[in-house]
């Protein structure tokens, strides 16, 4: 019996769930932006601005694409003597679907709303930092992610116990270009191997600096029947997507005891298996690129996940297929 992953109706729609505009730190307007994108394909894009909530759906959403409001909140932990930032955590607020901003009623964001971000001064509990922000997010109405760990300088005890957050960024754009730091599958597979019911997903995290181009490299796709808010979101909430920085995936999933992959040409596909020793396995290309690619299960596997990576290193990400 074949189990496939990802919806067998519908479309592919692309998005960009992290992106910066002059409304805080980046250098393109909105409406530029909005441009940039909808002129490369994209379906979606969520304006993820520092500590400040933006809803421009009014002025944007068309009927090939659509804003996701959000908010990019902070915390610091800061070193009093150099008066500099130890490390930060980065958690994304996205506005979730109908049932979630009605349980949240009137603490929903409203558009401009800013944020205070929680400075520490020396030391910090960073765990207790991380779960009350993003416990706050969610009570306002949004389903919250945890960004760019690496860059931001957070040890793995300050995030691997956190619960409620949606996903992790597993790549970011922006940093990797920026300083090589835009990575963070070690985290993500550590919270795995420890039974968390964690997502990925991969953004641009665009500041559009000027010293590098830092948009069109990150991105998350979704299956879905209509390009809209509630059916987005609820796919993404599913972990009905896939996301990657240039390869393709079509399908994947479970068959015979096997999980299956289609994929557009790439040199190799690895299955990332939790559980016993030596679960994984990778296929290689020898002659020509790979298309497909099959995975035997022994059966003590916790959960499975799928990379695809092309020619030039770029890579697709399945979430994880728990058992």
């Amino acid at each position: 019996m074949r189990k496939c992953m990802f919806s067998e109706e519908g479309q592919w729609y692309k998005g960009n769930l992290h992106s910066h505009t002059t409304n805080s730190d980046g250098r393109l307007k909105p409406e530029e932006a909005v441009k940039l994108y909808k002129n490369h394909g994209y379906h979606f894009l969520c304006f993820s601005e520092h500590d400040f909530f933006t809803d421009l759906r009014e002025k944007f959403d068309c009927e090939d694409f659509i804003l996701l409001p959000g908010v990019e909140a902070s915390a610091y932990l800061v070193d009093p003597e150099k008066k500099g930032v130890i490390k930060t955590h980065h958690i994304h607020g996205i506005l979730g679907n109908e049932w979630m901003q009605k349980q949240a009623g009137e603490k929903v964001f409203a558009h401009g709303e800013k944020l205070q971000p929680p400075v520490y001064v020396g030391t910090w509990d960073g765990l207790m930092a991380a779960q009350k922000l993003s416990d706050w997010l969610r009570e306002k109405g949004c389903f919250t992610t945890y960004n760019h760990p690496i860059w931001s300088r957070v040890e793995l005890q300050e995030v691997e116990k956190l619960t409620g957050i949606w996903a992790m960024e597993i790549y970011n754009y922006g940093t990797q270009i920026e300083c090589g730091e835009g990575y963070d599958t070690v985290f993500w597979e550590q919270m795995l191997r420890k039974g968390t019911k964690i997502m990925g997903f991969a953004s641009d995290d665009n500041h559009n600096p000027g010293k590098f181009f830092d948009s069109l490299g990150g991105y998350v796709m979704v299956k879905s029947k209509e390009l809209s808010h509630e059916s987005i979101v609820n796919h993404l909430l599913a972990g009905d997507y896939y996301f990657s920085g240039g390869p393709h995936i079509e399908q994947w999933g479970i068959e015979d005891g096997k999980i299956f992959v289609e994929c557009s040409g790439v040199e190799r596909i690895n299955f990332i298996a939790g559980g016993m020793l030596a679960g994984s396995e990778t296929i290689l290309s020898h002659n020509g690129l790979l298309n497909n690619g099959l995975h035997e299960l022994r059966g003590d596997e916790t959960y499975v996940r799928v990379e695809c990576i092309d020619r030039y290193g770029r890579t697709a990400w399945t979430n994880p297929l728990w058992f």
